[in-house]
């Protein structure tokens, strides 16, 4: 599972790709229609709202095709790309405001030319604090006010509050939504941007705001395929649940004659299979049904790579990846549905110990994986801190850690106890996770090395959206999961400042004091890498010594794409292949 937040730190070298190579810059007369592209994700977004809803990589995914940016990361070079501006932004000397220019080819699907209404309200939406968008609105809370420029309709300028590294970087995932479809009247027309940073934010003060943003949250504009429009080149046809996506290429698309990469559209169709179970995946490739994947397990990419018919008719390849499975522990839990088992953070080392994390990279992932001491991994060189060391499996150093902290087994049951708040309370706990063979495998492994320490873990399997839906609550006692990134710089505070914990925002630990988020505020304003680098080390030395994330490794991606299109590249940034660029030979 992918929680889509996340953290982007430093551009990276590109020349990770096993295959590259890209289709040059043509015009779209390549296109045939039986050019079916057929994929597949291990499960379905909760919401294609391009603003509300839980976000996802599987959302991310369909938005590749269906949305569009002001600006974006180019997978193949890692840099940053206008895409619906005419260039980059116009940087003021005090880097705190920003001037684009729109392009004046980019149209809506009911014909209405992009303006920068439509970009104010796509602001205005993620920025209101009644928006169902908590796990992403504070990426944007540095956005003082966009300001039209009275002498060009196309031109406007995004005003930060303060200096702020992303700054420059903002409207790389805001997805753009039209003003006119979603608020033909005008309710937001009565809230400036400034109105939606007021501590004391009142919804009922603004006419017909609170009834309007009932029907925005509604559930429905996330499902509904009528509803979901946007300036991609796909637009989404059919949504059969839980069985697939299917997107199909627009008519007349305003972009269908542009020379960038990201608005090619060669495919007639793009179906996104949803295949959570491994097996079926590699069956699916092995019997020719999937002409592109990104999601196989180790054991059977190699077996796969084994298979001379594979061989003859699929491309095949590994990137790194900028993603790190990790665990979650809750760090503040009620006491009530969740007993206080993790607030001390020796006991939290001692988990960490007993979290066999070499022995899972051999055993199932067959050593395609690089272990990590902390949030951002390895390949960041100039951001990570390779002071933390990694934490072996050690029973008896976590034995002495839990008897520390006066967790013993009083009872010879073999489970460890404590009395909190007068009543005995054994160490056992549930770690929930998304149900899939592989995740089992992990989840069993750890249940028994714990069991060597008097700890009892019980699992705790749940579909997707319910661990997603779970995260946000804080409704978990430790959590197996992996945060998905980018190339592009961001923000730490989303899994770290404790405001993210208290609004249920991406902070699914609870880690994080005024000290802490003090340093993520100052980094998050320095613009200079050197001096920013020194602060994110801090911050990761600090994150290391309380240990609210038991951080596994970041897995190689496996891709295979069949051997009718033209020679595809393969990418480090998600989604790893531009399904968009497959042209047939």
């Amino acid at each position: 599972m992918k929680i889509h937040t996340m953290l982007k730190y430093a551009v990276i070298v590109a020349g990770l790709c096993v295959i590259t190579g890209l289709a040059g810059c043509k015009n779209r007369s390549g296109n045939d229609k039986n050019n079916i592209v057929v994929t597949s994700w291990p499960s379905q977004p909760a919401t294609l709202n391009a603003v509300c809803g839980i976000p996802s990589s599987a959302r991310v995914l369909v938005f590749e095709y269906t949305q569009k940016t002001l600006t974006r990361t180019d997978l193949r070079t890692l840099q940053q790309i206008p895409i619906l501006v005419k260039s980059l932004a116009e940087v003021s000397p005090d880097q705190k405001s920003f001037t684009y220019t729109l392009r004046d080819d980019v149209k809506w699907d009911d014909g209405s030319p992009l303006t920068v209404d439509d970009v104010i309200f796509t602001m205005k939406a993620t920025k209101c604090p009644i928006t169902d968008d908590a796990l992403i609105r504070s990426t944007y809370d540095n956005v003082k006010d966009i300001v039209k420029d009275p002498s060009n309709p196309l031109r406007f300028t995004m005003i930060a509050k303060d200096l702020y590294f992303n700054n420059k970087l903002i409207f790389n995932e805001l997805y753009l939504v039209e003003k006119k479809h979603w608020d033909s009247s005008g309710v937001m027309d009565k809230i400036s941007i400034p109105d939606m940073d007021d501590p004391k934010f009142d919804a009922n003060k603004y006419a017909g705001l609170a009834d309007w943003m009932k029907k925005f949250n509604d559930g429905a504009n996330g499902h509904d395929v009528k509803k979901l429009c946007g300036l991609g080149a796909y637009a989404v046809s059919d949504w059969a649940a839980n069985t697939a996506i299917t997107l199909t290429r627009k008519n007349n698309w305003w972009g269908e004659n542009d020379t960038c990469a990201y608005n090619k559209a060669y495919p007639s169709k793009i179906i996104i299979k949803i295949i959570p179970n491994d097996q079926s995946r590699y069956l699916a490739v092995l019997n020719h049904n999937l002409d592109a994947e990104m999601w196989l397990f180790t054991d059977s990419y190699l077996k796969l790579k084994e298979n001379k018919d594979f061989n003859d008719h699929y491309y095949s390849g590994t990137t790194d990846q900028i993603t790190c499975n990790l665990l979650f522990i809750n760090t503040r839990p009620d006491g009530k549905t969740h007993p206080m088992l993790f607030t001390d953070k020796i006991v939290r080392r001692a988990l960490a110990y007993l979290t066999p994390v070499d022995d899972m990279n051999k055993t199932i992932v067959k050593g395609m994986a690089t272990r990590q001491a902390s949030f951002l991994q390895p390949l960041f060189k100039k951001f990570y801190n390779d002071t933390l060391k990694l934490i072996p499996f050690d029973v008896d150093k976590a034995k002495d850690l839990l008897a520390k902290a006066g967790w013993v087994d009083s009872d010879g049951d073999n489970i460890r106890d404590k009395k909190i708040n007068g009543k005995k309370v054994q160490l056992s706990f549930k770690l929930t996770y998304s149900a899939t063979p592989t995740n089992k495998e992990y989840v069993l492994m750890m249940k028994d090395a714990m069991y060597k320490a008097g700890v009892d873990l019980e699992p705790d399997p749940v579909d997707q959206g319910a661990l997603q839906t779970k995260a946000a609550a804080h409704d978990f006692d430790m959590m197996l999961t992996a945060i998905s990134s980018g190339a592009v710089p961001d923000d730490p505070g989303q899994l770290f400042d404790t405001k993210n914990w208290m609004n249920n925002g991406s902070n699914f630990s609870g880690f994080g004091n005024a000290v802490s988020d003090s340093l993520i505020a100052k980094s998050n304003r320095e613009t200079d890498e050197d001096k920013r680098a020194v602060m994110l080390k801090k911050l990761q030395a600090m994150v290391y010594d309380e240990q609210p994330i038991i951080f596994l490794y970041g897995i190689k991606r496996k891709i295979v794409i069949s051997k009718k299109y033209e020679t595809p590249g393969m990418y480090v940034e998600r989604p790893g292949v531009m399904l968009n660029n497959l042209k047939l030979k």
